[in-house]
């Protein structure tokens, strides 16, 4: 057994075993999970347990990357993120709208205003099957309990985002 170098959390894991928890298993307010592959680099957990310190900073900014992706119709995600709101205000129908988006006229917020709403509902690492490196992936959901369908921002190392998709 082997633990996680975190200071949220006090995690022991097995060295190549995939890990996966549940917010009521470790107390974090979101999924967990770390790829099997990765469990047995002591380097790349060490990567996890710092990252894992910073989930909040790193989904902010994910939320200010979606924000700045609707605002250029140059970006590459601009119509990734611009569909993902169309179809939650749009096409999800008033009455799920109204519970996605409490306290508010859901026809008259912005898209900018509707990525206030996401919330990160989990944070995990893998191997990025194209750089064919660590990787970190949030993924955003304005209610999961509501919808399946999420925002979901890969980081890499250096905590800088290279994707931005959607997935359901």
């Amino acid at each position: 057994m082997m633990k996680l170098n975190c200071k949220r959390i006090d995690l022991p894991y097995t060295p190549g075993e995939e890990i996966f928890h549940f917010p009521e298993d470790t107390g974090l307010p979101f999924l967990f999970d770390v790829a099997k592959e990765l469990t047995a680099d002591p380097a790349a957990m060490d990567a996890v347990g710092e990252a894992l310190d910073e989930a909040e900073t790193l989904a902010e900014k994910a939320k200010a990357a979606v924000k700045a992706a609707l605002a250029d119709e140059g970006s590459p995600y601009h119509s990734v993120v611009t569909f993902f709101m169309e179809f939650h205000r749009d096409e999800v129908g008033p009455e799920i709208a109204a519970e996605l988006f409490p306290g508010t006229d859901p026809a008259k917020l912005s898209f900018a205003e509707m990525v206030d709403f996401l919330r990160l509902k989990r944070f995990g690492s893998l191997v990025d099957g194209e750089m064919n490196q660590q990787a970190f992936i949030l993924d955003l959901s304005f209610n999961p309990e509501i919808t399946d369908e999420l925002m979901v921002v890969y980081f890499d190392l250096n905590k800088e985002i290279f994707c931005i998709t959607h997935e359901s």
